[in-house]
């Protein structure tokens, strides 16, 4: 398996790696959440800008808020990587953007010079996805193609398309989290986890959400997740625990392999 290198950290290698999502409704809360990260575990952050509040209705007043904000927070971090996400409500986040919105977003980020990588939805749509790729090749930032669903665990067979079609698009990274309604889903989509890992050649990020799915965050190592998320302040997600936490249970997990 290919490995990725975000800054100084690199994904596909040791154990699971840490993200921790910043999930602020403005900038005071940011500011608050990089303080509180300086002392946590975390390997890299998560900027959810879908978490940030409107100030203005005015149609590009959060890409410049988000333009604005970049910079500080990227300082802010010192040598931890950067993630930018932007989740749209049909993926369980809270944005509410046109498909052209969403990739002049992630597009204006990715020309900021200041992330180290991006995510982008799987269903934003093959072109969408591959116009991202392309500008963020050309800028040295990574990229995660993803794809949620918190109603649900697709089947096994589909969930392995959907991971090999992220890597035939060209990510870096492939990412995809469900919600289980029974154990048996859990299973899934580790069973699902266990063979991407060994056919992609790029690493795989996946997890099951809810209480029900948290044995997915934790024993990732052993079914071939490279990532893991753990809250700082508040979870991003149903399921995230505390990131201290979390990497209490992935070093005895690593220790044991």
């Amino acid at each position: 398996m290919r490995k990725v290198k975000m800054g100084n950290l690199v994904l596909g290698e040791g154990r699971p790696k840490i993200c921790v999502p910043f999930v602020g409704k403005n900038e005071k809360e940011l500011r608050k959440e990089a303080a509180l990260c300086t002392e946590s575990p975390a390997d890299l952050v998560e900027w959810r800008a879908d978490w940030l509040e409107e100030k203005n209705p005015a149609k590009n007043s959060l890409r410049e808020r988000a333009v604005h904000i970049i910079p500080w927070l990227r300082e802010c971090l010192g040598e931890r990587p950067l993630l930018f996400t932007y989740r749209r409500k049909a993926e369980g986040g809270n944005g509410e953007i046109s498909p052209e919105d969403y990739e002049g977003l992630l597009s204006e980020m990715i020309g900021t010079g200041a992330i180290h990588a991006v995510d982008v939805e799987l269903s934003a749509g093959e072109a969408i996805v591959c116009r991202i790729i392309r500008q963020a090749r050309a800028a040295d930032v990574k990229v995660i193609v993803s794809k949620h669903d918190f109603f649900r665990t697709l089947p096994r067979e589909e969930l392995l398309s959907n991971l090999k079609q992220m890597e035939a698009l060209g990510a870096d990274a492939a990412k995809i989290a469900m919600m289980p309604g029974c154990r048996e889903d859990v299973l899934t989509l580790l069973s699902a986890t266990a063979e991407a890992a060994e056919c992609l050649d790029i690493p795989v990020i996946t997890m099951s959400m809810g209480g029900q799915g948290l044995i997915s965050r934790l024993a990732g190592e052993v079914f071939g997740s490279c990532l893991t998320f753990g809250a700082l302040n508040a979870p991003s997600a149903p399921g995230q625990i505390d990131a201290g936490d979390l990497k209490k249970v992935l070093e005895v997990i690593h220790g044991a392999l």
